[in-house]
C-alpha cells in the first residue's frame, strides 16, 4: 500500500481522556474495553461528541509489556478532569499524517512510511504518535471499509549546520545559495567588527524574497517575514550557519496564508543550508584527494 505523507497544523480543540493500561499480548481486547469505556463516560457526562475517537500510545506495546494508552474523543466542553480522566482544551500544533485503510493487520505499514519520511525530511518528532479511527470497527461493514489517520506531533528541525569550511569561504557559499534559491542578501553586518571583538568571526545576512515578501506584505502583520537572517559563525574549528526559523514568526501570527509563506521561505533556507552542507563535504573529499 501506498502512503501520502503530509504536515498539518491542527486546531485548538477539547477533548475527553481516558487513560487505560494495554498489554501486548491482549492489545485487541484491552483496546477494544477501553473504547467501549470512553464512549460509555462521554455519554455519561452528557458531553457531545465533534470527531473520532483516537488512542495515543505513550509507549512502546512490545512482547509480554504494557503501556499506557490515552484514549480521546473530541468534545464541546469546558475544562475538567480528575483522576484518570481529562476534559481538557489542546492547543495548536503542528503533526505529521498519513491515512491507513483495510484493517490493522499491516498498520506497521503506515508507521514505517512515516518514519522514513521522517528521517529524509525538515521536521522531528516531539511526541508519542496517536491513530485517529476515522472508519471505526462499528462503523464499518468489513475490515477493508476501516481508515486510520495515523499523527505524529512534531517540530521544523532546527535550521543549522555545523561546516569544516574556512569561515570565509562559508560566508560567501552562503551567500550564493540564498541567490540561487531566490533570495537576496540587504545587508551584511560583521558583528566581530561592530562588537570590536577578537574571539569569533560572525556576520549576519540579512536576506529577502521579493516574491514571498510581496505575498507577506499583501497579508495584515506580514511584515515579520520580509528579513530572513542568516547567520554564519566561527564556534572552535568549525563554522557553523544558522537561519532565524520564518515559521516561528508565522504561528505567532495565527494566519494560515502566512504560515504557507512562512513554510516555503524555510523550505528555501534549509535548501540554502543543504547546498552549503554539500559543498562543505565536496571539499573536504578534494583536500583528502590532494
Amino acid at each position: 500500500m501506498s502512503y501520502q505523507i503530509t504536515v498539518h497544523h491542527s486546531t485548538p480543540h477539547v477533548v475527553f481522556e481516558l487513560r487505560r493500561t494495554v498489554r501486548a499480548d491482549r492489545a485487541g481486547e484491552d483496546i477494544d474495553n477501553g473504547m467501549q469505556a470512553l464512549y460509555e463516560l462521554v455519554a455519561a457526562t452528557g458531553l457531545t461528541p465533534a470527531g473520532a475517537p483516537s488512542t495515543t500510545y505513550l509507549g512502546e506495546v512490545a512482547a509480554g509489556a504494557s503501556t499506557a494508552v490515552d484514549f480521546a474523543m473530541p468534545v464541546t466542553s469546558a475544562d475538567a478532569g480528575t483522576g484518570e480522566i481529562f476534559v481538557r482544551r489542546k492547543e495548536p500544533g503542528l503533526f505529521a499524517r498519513t491515512t491507513h485503510r483495510g484493517d490493522y493487520r499491516h498498520i506497521g505499514q503506515a508507521y514505517r512510511a512515516l518514519e522514513n519520511w521522517l528521517r529524509e525530511s525538515e521536521f522531528q518528532p516531539v511526541g508519542p504518535p496517536t491513530e485517529v479511527y476515522l472508519v471505526a470497527p462499528d462503523e464499518a461493514v468489513s475490515p477493508r471499509d476501516l481508515v486510520t489517520e495515523i499523527r505524529i506531533p512534531v517540530a521544523p528541525a532546527a535550521l543549522s549546520v555545523r561546516l569544516e569550511m574556512p569561515f570565509a569561504e562559508a560566508v560567501a557559499e552562503v551567500r550564493n545559495a540564498l541567490t540561487e534559491q531566490g533570495f537576496g542578501v540587504l545587508a551584511e553586518i560583521d558583528l566581530q567588527a561592530k562588537l570590536d571583538a577578537t574571539s569569533e568571526r560572525h556576520v549576519v545576512l540579512a536576506a529577502c524574497n521579493s516574491d514571498l515578501a510581496g505575498r507577506a506584505i499583501r497579508v495584515e502583520g506580514g511584515t515579520g517575514l520580509l528579513i530572513c537572517n542568516v547567520v554564519v559563525r566561527t564556534d572552535a574549528e568549525s563554522t557553523v550557519v544558522e537561519a532565524v526559523d520564518p515559521d516561528l514568526v508565522a504561528t505567532q501570527r495565527k494566519q494560515p496564508v502566512l504560515e504557507s509563506i512562512a513554510a516555503e521561505a524555510r523550505a528555501g533556507l534549509s535548501a540554502v543550508l543543504r547546498h552549503v552542507a554539500e559543498r562543505s563535504v565536496s571539499s573536504a573529499r578534494d583536500l583528502n584527494r590532494a
